[in-house]
């Protein structure tokens, strides 16, 4: 009997931590969308796409995106530097230096490429486009975590 009691309660815990992270993951993929939906916006004016543009212009850049995460992910330390040898150091050095070539690269063929489907002054305004992106979510955000702080009571004491 006890066996079983502690089989159950072992199913209970399973289905309890898959049903938390079920739904956590919407919440993620809604969080993800919005900053998708956001990007979109702020591209959309600062480049002032057309539709057709955005058609065209939209594939290649997700494309891009993604290769571009692939690299940063590759750069990240699994240890501190401070905890490597001067070998591994060296190594990382390396690897930095080859992924920024590889971003490079990849910043090169995005503009080969957008220049079938954009005129050249709109490809050049997208560095414009991705620090105002970059800006204006981070200003989001913190304007989002300080009302979560305030609905909390925390910080305007």
């Amino acid at each position: 009997m006890y066996k079983h009691m502690k089989y159950l309660m072992l199913i209970g815990l399973l289905l309890c931590i898959g049903a938390s992270t079920v739904s956590a993951q919407p919440k993620q993929e809604a969080r993800a969308d919005k900053i998708k939906a956001y990007r979109v916006a702020v591209f959309t004016e600062i480049l002032n796409l057309s539709s057709e543009e955005a058609q065209g212009f939209w594939p290649i850049y997700n494309e891009y995106l993604d290769k571009r995460e692939s690299l940063q992910k590759e750069l990240k330390m699994t240890r501190q530097i401070d905890g490597m040898n001067d070998n591994e150091v060296e190594d990382y050095i390396k690897k930095y230096f080859e992924l920024r070539n590889k971003e490079l690269d990849l910043e090169k063929d995005l503009t080969q490429k957008l220049r079938k489907v954009l005129p050249l002054r709109k490809i050049a305004k997208i560095p414009v486009a991705e620090r105002e992106f970059r800006e204006a979510l981070v200003q989001k955000l913190q304007e989002a975590r300080e009302k979560r702080m305030e609905r909390r009571g925390i910080g305007n004491k």
